[in-house]
């Protein structure tokens, strides 16, 4: 019986406990039937629980239920198992077929077939669920933290909720840093009322009784492929066969690079790269951790004998890259740009890439404008047949000036990174980015990582303005300026420089918004209120004379602060150090979106903010990097918003484009507070809140017009 266990702890820890050992093998011993809700299952978990699951499934004669769910927001509410999104049973069975044939060729075969000779005879049972938006805080906390239910055949149980899931990375004690709470029901009190819920939630899940939570078996292809699997597999051998096996026995460990294991979504993304010819974007949000897996994929090439040849936007991750191609891979690095000429001299980077072996591993870093050029592409372009490019902030080779590297670089292996590949109005470049790395073969959003604590949980504090009267009377005018170009833009024999006159529109009237005068007031009020010295604050602007106004401001408040922008006289590097040190305020302007890494950072204050995904998912992604001592961020935005408004109103647009990313900023923070003030901003506006579900719903990541869709002006 469970109770013979004695005593539980009330957490169980990686870092501290073996959990697979300590809690899940006495546990399996001891129970009848295992209920399970998880985002992630791999039979690799079967290795680390085998002498327990032979007792479970032959003398106790188990049964298992799994419901896998990955997914809670609803822009991912098709998302199903294994983190890939099918929209129909026919992918889906595809997909999940895939996987089986890559289990069954792994070192885990053994695990693989039991999985399927389980399922086949009915002792495991697997469902998948489809989790929408509307579903009740209790049911989602059911998915989102991953509940268990171990049950003997005396009734009693022992509930856990936890960050891990079912798979090796969860369970193993060289795996994720994971954590449990246990709750056994004879305990009484707060621990049996646990219990207790966590029974009844699950049967109304696995049942489909919860609303807003579509439950299915496994597809009727994918169950017949496990009974083809099974019918060679011997399932009483397979259990002897695992229960013979020794903790001392090796277990493949999770991938690494330099030391550094990577997660599973990196892992994933990695496979999903593999399977589709060492090929293919990945779209993974700042934070999340992409340099590691571009990293991994190039030890991987590395391995093969090949060249990376590694694209970069800039300086800083021109020396950040090759910082870590050393350190991390032990490879000799060529630089070309950035201040680095070397490679130009008598063929050096050609020699280099030709002298490359396994033994002897070269890599290159480049910045875009430098290989873009003449010299490098006459250098590099005969030897491309032994290059694995990787292109970082993939969507800078979208332009039209670095997208000509793509018409000559014909490396065999191709890897795309960045947190949005797409280009904001761009569909040109974009279809450029998308042909030549092979599309998106793996997404990561800044929700999941969320989700999976990758990032780290933060409060959101909206506020909002309005524009001064000289401000409106320009956005007025404009607004009907964008009207008229935009239906002479679409009149038939419109002339090519139509669209642009009217794209350039777009941008002054964004710019309005995005530096309205009553920001610089706004900011610093809001800084004064609740800053408090020793905490890092990063504020972002969006041009030299706003960033000069918001420092100005603070002075006057006698609050010291620290520009960051790449004109500014000082050393950046130092400001940023001095930062991470000491704490402070930096008022920043783009340049702080993509490459700079401050994971200390605590508050963010968003001043400039557009319609452009790739902008607030970098901005918000930055300031959200774990920390050792950063446990939830905070973030504050000031929005422009009207005291009235109606849809013929040329304001419209603008309040539109602020609610839709202050509402998707809200939903996915900590708590209700912000989401329920930009309800009772709406609605003070004289709006439904039947208008503002719609707003939800579209969100704001889908956008491709930076600055929205002048026909809904």
């Amino acid at each position: 019986m469970l109770k013979n266990l004695g005593t539980f702890a009330t957490e169980y820890a990686s870092d501290t406990d073996d959990i697979a050992e300590d809690f899940y093998d006495p546990c399996l011993r001891k129970s009848v039937t295992y209920d399970r809700i998880t985002g992630f299952f791999s039979s690799t978990v079967f290795h680390l629980v085998h002498s327990a699951l032979a007792v479970f499934f032959t003398e106790n004669d188990g049964r298992m239920r799994l419901l896998c769910s990955p997914r809670l927001s609803a822009p991912d509410a098709d998302s199903l198992l294994f983190g890939y999104a099918a929209r129909s049973n026919a992918i889906l069975a595809e997909t999940l077929r895939a996987e089986l044939a890559e289990m069954l060729d792994s070192a885990h075969a053994v695990g693989t077939r039991l999985l399927a000779a389980l399922v086949a005879s009915g002792r495991l049972e697997i469902k998948l669920a489809r989790v929408a938006a509307s579903v009740s805080e209790a049911d989602k906390r059911m998915f989102h933290d991953k509940v268990g239910v171990f049950t003997d055949s005396a009734g009693d149980v022992v509930g856990f909720r936890g960050s891990l899931n079912e798979s090796y990375l969860g369970l193993s004690a060289n795996g994720n840093i994971e954590s449990v709470d246990v709750w056994p029901s004879w305990e009484g009190g707060r621990d049996a009322q646990r219990a207790h819920n966590a029974v009844s939630r699950f049967a109304r899940l696995w049942e489909g009784e919860v609303p807003g939570v579509s439950v299915v078996g496994l597809p009727d292809d994918i169950r017949r492929e496990l009974e083809r699997v099974a019918v060679d597999a011997d399932l009483e051998a397979l259990l002897r066969h695992l229960a013979k096996q020794t903790p001392a026995e090796p277990v493949v460990g999770p991938p690494a690079v330099g030391g550094i294991e990577l997660r599973r979504h990196q892992i994933n993304a990695f496979e999903r790269w593999v399977a589709e010819g060492h090929r293919g974007l990945l779209a993974h949000a700042t934070g999340s951790g992409k340099t590691v897996t571009g990293l991994y994929c190039a030890q991987t090439a590395l391995a093969a004998g090949q060249v990376p040849l590694i694209l970069v936007p800039s300086q800083l991750l021109l020396e950040q890259w090759g910082n870590q191609v050393r350190e991390l891979l032990g490879a000799r690095v060529v630089l070309a740009g950035g201040g680095h000429h070397e490679w130009s001299r008598g063929g050096v980077l050609r020699a280099a890439i030709e002298s490359a072996r396994v033994e002897r591993p070269y890599a290159v870093v480049a910045v875009a404008n430098t290989a873009a050029g003449p010299a490098f592409r006459s250098q590099v372009r005969p030897m491309s047949g032994k290059l694995f490019a990787i292109a970082d902030e993939a969507h800078r080779f979208g332009s039209p000036e670095f997208r000509t590297i793509l018409d000559w670089l014909d490396a065999p292996w191709r890897l795309g990174l960045s947190a949005t590949p797409e280009r904001a109005g761009d569909a040109e470049g974009t279809a450029a980015i998308v042909d030549y790395f092979g599309g998106i073969v793996h997404r990561y959003t800044l929700k999941d990582a969320l989700d999976d604590g990758v990032l780290a949980p933060y409060v959101y504090h909206p506020s909002w303005v309005s524009l001064i009267e000289a401000e409106q009377q320009r956005w007025d005018a404009l607004t009907t300026e964008i009207r008229r170009r935009f239906a002479i833009a679409k009149a038939p024999g419109a002339k090519a420089h139509t669209a642009e006159q009217l794209r350039m529109k777009l941008i002054e009237r964004a710019r309005l918004a995005k530096g309205a005068a009553n920001k610089v007031p706004a900011a610093a009020d809001l800084i004064t209120q609740h800053y408090h010295p020793g905490q890092k604050w990063l504020v972002y602007c969006d041009n030299q004379a706003q960033l000069a106004d918001v420092r100005q401001a603070l002075d006057r408040r006698g609050i010291r602060s620290w520009e960051y922008h790449r004109q500014m006289r000082g050393d950046a590097d130092t400001t940023l150090k001095l930062f991470d040190v000491s704490g402070g305020i930096v008022v920043a302007i783009k340049c702080l979106d993509e490459g700079v890494d401050i994971p200390s950072a605590t508050h963010a204050l968003i001043l400039a903010s557009s319609r452009n995904p790739r902008e607030f998912i970098q901005r918000r992604g930055r300031v959200l990097r774990r920390s050792p001592h950063k446990t939830v961020a905070t973030l504050l935005d000031v929005l422009v918003l009207p005291e009235t408004l109606d849809q013929n109103d040329p304001k419209w647009s603008l309040a539109i484009g602020e609610l839709a990313r202050a509402l998707q900023f809200a939903n996915w923070g900590i708590g209700q507070a912000a989401t329920s003030r930009l309800e009772d901003k709406w609605v003070s506006m004289g709006l439904s809140l039947a208008q503002i579900d719609e707003l939800r719903t579209a969100g704001v990541e889908t956008d491709d017009d930076d600055e929205g869709d002048p026909s809904s002006d």
